[in-house]
């Protein structure tokens, strides 16, 4: 018995040494060195709860994405999330920065800046709401025309 005491005791001193170690190595902060400002002209920014959350995309210009097309956006607050997608069908996923500001265009009435920290573009779309705050529309102007991006709240990271 006491034999059979003395090997839980140190399994459970094993664990419990795991698990520190898993805390205290997952807690750490990696500092990339990226630190975005808004652009300029942006003084009176905010950041839009209703933005918070994970985002998949849906439809781009009113026509569906495919599996290896779709991406997400991830809105943590304070102006930091996430950007997932696909590339050659492999999952990535980048830190990004964003800044919201009321829009020029009185339409949507907001719009976003939402910075890469891969490629550091920074791109610039009016944004609004539909069904409940459930659909986020994204739209911008390109060479190409007008560009709207809807995505819909999801619950959960992708990967």
């Amino acid at each position: 018995m006491k034999q059979y005491l003395h090997l839980t005791r140190s399994k459970l001193m094993a664990l419990f040494t795991a698990m520190v170690l898993s805390i205290g190595l997952s807690s750490c902060y990696v500092d990339t060195g990226w630190m975005p400002q808004p652009p300029g002209g942006w003084y009176d920014t905010f950041y839009d709860s209703r933005l918070n959350g994970y985002w998949q995309l849906q439809a781009i210009n009113g026509a569906y994405v495919s599996r290896y097309d779709v991406n997400y956006l991830y809105f943590g607050g304070a102006g930091r999330g996430r950007y997932y997608y696909y590339d050659r069908g492999q999952a990535f996923w980048e830190n990004t920065a964003y800044w919201c500001q009321d829009s020029t265009n009185p339409s949507t009435r907001y719009q976003i800046n939402l910075q890469y920290e891969t490629t550091g573009q920074p791109t610039t779309m009016n944004y609004w709401f539909e069904d409940g705050g459930y659909t986020l529309c994204m739209q911008w102007f390109s060479g190409a025309g007008y560009q709207t991006y809807v995505y819909r709240a999801i619950n959960y990271a992708p990967w």
